[in-house]
């Protein structure tokens, strides 16, 4: 059962990298666009160090969700489990198909106006369609669950804390977006908050 969710998981985390990558090459080959802006360019301080922090702890989860898929055994050994309940595990699997499906349908509805970051130096569209009407980061939102999948399939005290930080870093980043889309879109995207939730219920 171990393997099979290790397995499992390998597949997931490169269908996730795939489909990652393969946007930003679509956006750069086709548009001419540089996906990718985080932590890039001249930014205020708040917004540079949010992003800088968001970078960081994205990273660390997906060097431990290949590190941990891949050697399991060892890493259980270094840092100890918290439960060993294989319903809980695939329930993380589960969770983490889920986050990945949201991710890619809001790559695939931003278009053109995906980002990783905020950038200040291109104009984009305020997206409401698809997946988006129903959280106004969606993205995020397939992030977050993949986060707590994560937990869930290798649960230590490592990917606990992985978990923890990622979830904070996205908030203080969506915050941050927030001020950033009122001043480029104002009442639109006011209007848009008022009638579409942060993440999915709130």
């Amino acid at each position: 059962m171990s393997n099979l969710k290790n397995i499992l998981s390998l597949i997931l985390f490169s269908i996730f990298l795939i489909s990652y990558l393969l946007k930003l090459v679509i956006l750069y080959k086709k548009n001419h666009i540089k996906g990718n802006v985080l932590a890039k360019g001249k930014k205020r301080s708040m917004i540079h160090y949010t992003e800088l922090f968001v970078k960081t702890t994205t990273f660390v989860w997906g060097a431990a969700w290949f590190t941990v898929s891949l050697a399991e055994s060892y890493i259980v050994t270094l840092v100890g489990e918290h439960f060993d309940h294989p319903a809980i595990h695939f329930i993380g699997v589960g969770v983490v198909a889920l986050g990945c499906s949201i991710f890619i349908q809001a790559m695939i509805a931003m278009r053109t106006s995906w980002r990783v970051g905020i950038d200040k130096s291109t104009v984009t569209k305020l997206i409401t369609h698809g997946i988006y009407k129903y959280s106004r980061n969606a993205a995020f939102v397939g992030f977050d669950l993949m986060f707590l999948g994560l937990y869930l399939m290798y649960p230590n005290p490592l990917t606990l804390i992985i978990f923890i930080l990622n979830i904070v870093a996205i908030h203080l980043l969506i915050l941050q977006e927030e001020q950033h889309l009122k001043s480029v879109f104002g009442d639109e995207y006011i209007q848009y908050c008022n009638n579409t939730p942060r993440y999915i219920l709130f």
